[in-house]
């Protein structure tokens, strides 16, 4: 335990970029592992390829669940949330004091699933994204607000695969619209730009410092995270869901255009009216689930929509997760909670 905690600190309080050799076997190591994730929580599509869901509904371990809302780069939230002391009745256990989260990942005691969005700041990196446009327009794609942007980012996506690959059963990662770092126009994907250039401008940053070689390994870990997740209290995806699937549908759906953008890239007020309900019921039959997700930023702790049934959770300027006990109902009053305090270093 404490080698690993150790590991995931120095590489989310790196200030220095990943080495191309270990980016590489790192992201070839994890996306070879999602690739081959075909257990009874994934199951593999009629083409044999991994699924699209994570169902851990039918699941006899029956494990709390850590909802963790876009990242956009931010390694220290990252490194906090493994830090954070849970509350004693989350995860009880034998010892006196409480288990940090990357503890109670590690003796099997809790999951925690990412809504994604890894890479890109958004609204705190707009000016080192501005200041990064300008080099970027007289042909510099790695200068230093770039290289800033990028040491944050490729920090906490080493983080990520390195605790995909030490617990892949309990720790968990969804595709975003930001999972698409070729900047490609395809299967459900779209070159993104919002302050600056972004999508371009990482493609290029990779292309420069690290070649094609790791901008392929990385492109095959996105194209290989599963696009929605269902638990007996709640399904969780990226956004809200466009339309409604089926179970089916969902693991066999990593190659379908619709559905990747429908879960990836649905804006406020463009889903269809009862989407989440009717896979609420579709995935877990309770009546009391709730559906889970991100992408649309917010104010405060939480926004409902779609009549309560639908729990929008990416406060961008905060550092809130979410917390899915097995033994009652989600109070956002109590289960929504900041893991910048308490922290058990």
């Amino acid at each position: 335990m404490d080698y690993l905690k150790s590991r995931l600190d120095g590489i989310l309080t790196s200030r220095a970029l990943p080495e191309h050799d270990y980016l590489f076997d790192l992201s070839l190591r994890c996306g070879t592992l999602l690739e081959e994730e075909k257990t009874p929580y994934r199951e593999a599509s009629q083409s044999g390829l991994c699924g699209g869901l994570l169902d851990f509904t039918a699941d006899e371990e029956r494990l709390p669940l850590i909802i963790v809302p876009d990242l956009h780069a931010r390694a220290e939230f990252f490194r906090h949330i493994l830090h954070f002391s849970l509350p004693a009745d989350f995860v009880p256990h034998d010892g006196t004091e409480r288990l940090c989260v990357l503890d109670a990942l590690l003796l099997h005691k809790v999951r925690l699933l990412c809504v994604g969005d890894l890479l890109h700041s958004e609204l705190r990196g707009r000016e080192r994204w501005i200041m990064a446009l300008s080099d970027f327009k007289g042909g510099n794609y790695a200068g230093t607000s770039m290289t800033d942007e990028m040491t944050e980012g490729l920090s906490l996506l080493c983080a990520v695969m390195e605790l995909k690959c030490a617990i892949p059963a309990y720790f968990h990662v969804l595709k975003g619209n930001h999972e698409n770092i070729m900047n490609e126009r395809s299967v459900g994907n779209f070159p993104f730009r919002k302050f600056a250039d972004e999508g371009a401008m990482v493609f290029r940053f990779m292309q420069s410092v690290y070649g094609d070689d790791v901008l392929m390994t990385i492109s095959s870990v996105e194209k290989a995270l599963p696009l929605v997740a269902a638990f007996p209290e709640c399904v969780v995806s990226h956004a809200e869901p466009a339309y409604a699937y089926s179970r089916s549908q969902l693991i066999n759906g990593m190659d379908d255009d619709q559905l990747i953008q429908s879960v990836t890239w649905t804006a406020n007020d463009d889903a269809l009216d009862g989407s989440c309900e009717l896979m609420l019921a579709e995935l877990t039959g309770n009546s009391d689930a709730l559906y889970f997700g991100g992408h649309r930023p917010i104010q405060g702790t939480c926004t409902f929509r779609q009549g309560g049934k639908y729990i929008q959770i990416h406060n961008p300027e905060r550092e809130f997760v979410t917390l899915i006990r097995t033994d009652r109902i989600f109070d956002p009053d109590t289960d929504i909670i900041d893991v910048s305090k308490n922290q058990n270093d």
